[in-house]
Order: structure tokens, then C-alpha cells, then sequence
């Protein structure tokens, strides 16, 4: 009996994908990923919101994106509600570190948004929700087993976005051009949340496990 898995009806060989993000380590794994799943796709590549939506405007026909919610000029995810709007046909998965329920929701709201991975996840997630949305699915969120553990009840959905970025090594600079805040209302939250976990540095705030604390 034939396993081999039915082929996507919207994917062909000449058919390009598009994986925006602003980490070249994290594109590269994406892409052999990709390239695992279908050989002979054509796989397209965006750092930041304008090359993404540039990309898309030239190759007309893209298929889907896996999209990095916090590459510059994403504008809160403002680009890809341009993005679906400009083309009604293209898939998009969402991959991010910012996995609070509000940005969640935010994201999975949006029509052309099949599906949310966080960047903890594992390749069998990222799978499931490049299927799904090849098959104009949409998969309903649910943390991955090998996902980070949640965070601890105290911190609010700000603060959990701030940690994660902490977590990535992100400078208060860094997570303040992200985020669009200010510097000083970032060490503002990183106050609160040394508060809120009991802990007293950046580091402590990063490894803190609620699972174990």
C-alpha cells in the first residue's frame, strides 16, 4: 500500500514558498525543512517585512509564507494583514517567540493566518502546520510537548513578551526597537518581572522554570 503522503493541491515544483525572518540561522533551518517535505519547491527569502512583501509583489503565486511575527518592520503584524488583503490565495503560518495569548489571538485571527508555531516548537509542529495550510486548514493552537513551559501566572501578557525576547539575548535596547516601547519603559517591565519570578538579573529571569522554581 502507498504511504507516501498526498501531495498538497495548491503546491507544483515550480510553485515558490517564502520564509521571512531576520535570523539567517533560523532561515536556513526552515528551508531544509521545506526542502525535506518538497524537493523541488522553490523556496524564497525575506529578512524584514518590506523584502517580504516585495517578494510576494514580484513572484505572484507564492504559495505560503512562514513569517517571523517580530522582523523589523512587521508593525505588530500590521503586514500581514496587508499581505492577506493584497492576496486572498496566500497561506501564512506564523513563527514566533512571543507566544502570550493575546499575540496568539492577534495572529490566528487574522484570515490568511493558518497557523501559529513557536519557535520552541519542534519540526513535527512546523510540519503539521505547513500541511495544514498547504490544505487551507486552520490548526488550532496548542502548546508543542517539547515547548518552552509557561510562564509564570503573575506576569502579564507584556512581560511574557519581554521575557521571551530576553530569553533570545536581546538587549533592553533591542527588545524596546521590537517592541516599539521606549528603553526606560523596558527596564521598567524587567523590574516587574524580576519581581514577579523572585529572581534578581537577567540571567535568573531568562532560566527561571516554573516547572522546577
Amino acid at each position: 500500500m502507498n504511504t507516501e503522503p498526498a501531495p498538497s493541491p495548491i503546491l507544483s515544483p515550480v510553485t515558490p514558498l517564502l520564509i521571512a525572518d531576520d535570523h539567517h540561522l533560523v532561515r536556513d533551518g526552515l528551508k531544509l525543512m521545506v526542502m525535506a517535505m518538497f524537493p523541488d519547491a522553490c523556496v524564497l527569502e525575506a529578512a524584514n517585512a518590506e523584502q517580504m512583501i516585495r517578494q510576494v509583489r514580484r513572484c505572484n503565486g507564492v504559495a505560503l509564507a512562514m513569517v517571523d511575527l517580530n522582523m523589523p518592520g512587521m508593525d505588530k503584524g500590521a503586514a500581514l494583514g496587508l499581505l492577506g488583503h493584497e492576496f486572498p490565495r496566500l497561506r501564512l503560518v506564523v513563527v514566533s517567540a512571543l507566544t502570550s495569548p493575546d499575540v496568539i489571538r492577534r495572529a490566528l485571527a487574522l484570515p490568511a493566518v493558518h497557523a501559529f508555531v513557536p519557535k520552541s516548537a519542534g519540526a513535527s509542529h512546523m510540519r503539521e502546520a505547513i500541511e495544514a495550510a498547504l490544505h487551507n486548514r486552520k490548526l488550532p493552537f496548542s502548546p508543542a510537548p517539547d515547548a518552552e513551559p509557561p510562564l509564570d501566572a503573575a506576569l502579564t501578557p507584556r512581560m511574557q513578551e519581554i521575557r521571551s525576547l530576553l530569553r533570545q539575548g536581546l538587549s533592553n535596547k533591542s527588545i524596546a526597537r521590537q517592541l516599539n516601547l521606549s528603553e526606560g519603559t523596558v527596564k521598567n517591565y524587567m523590574s516587574e518581572i524580576f519581581r514577579a519570578l523572585s529572581v534578581s538579573n537577567r540571567t535568573q529571569a531568562a532560566q527561571y522554570d516554573t516547572e522546577t522554581a
